[in-house]
C-alpha cells in the first residue's frame, strides 16, 4: 500500500478512505503483473550491466547483478500478509455494503 500511495501522491490515510477495498484489490494483482515499484528499473540495469559483461566474455546473467532485496522466505511471508490483508479488506467491504 505504501508504494501506491507514493505513485498517486496520496497518504496512507487518504488512500483508505478515498479507495475502495475493490479497488485496492485490483491495483494488488495488476502490481504482481507489473510491479508499481521501482524493481523494473533494477531488472532493467541488470540486463544492460550484462550485456556489457558478456561483451566483453564473462560468463554472467542478468539475474547475477539483480540486487537481493530479501531472501526468498522473505517474499513468501510477504505474500502471505497481502493476502490475508486482501482478504480482510475485502470482507470488509463486503460487509459496508450489506449494510
Amino acid at each position: 500500500m505504501l508504494t501506491l500511495a507514493l505513485r498517486l501522491g496520496m497518504t496512507l490515510q487518504d488512500l483508505r478512505e478515498h479507495m475502495s477495498a475493490e479497488e485496492l484489490l485490483l491495483w494488488m494483482a495488476y502490481n504482481r503483473d507489473s510491479p508499481l515499484s521501482d524493481a523494473r528499473g533494477d531488472i532493467q540495469a541488470s540486463i544492460i550491466a550484462a550485456s556489457a559483461f558478456q561483451a566483453q566474455g564473462a560468463k554472467i546473467t542478468a539475474l547475477d547483478l539483480l540486487p537481493k532485496w530479501r531472501s526468498e522466505s522473505d517474499e513468501h511471508e510477504i505474500e502471505e500478509h497481502e493476502a490475508s490483508e486482501g482478504e480482510a479488506l475485502f470482507k470488509a467491504f463486503l460487509i459496508g455494503s450489506a449494510q
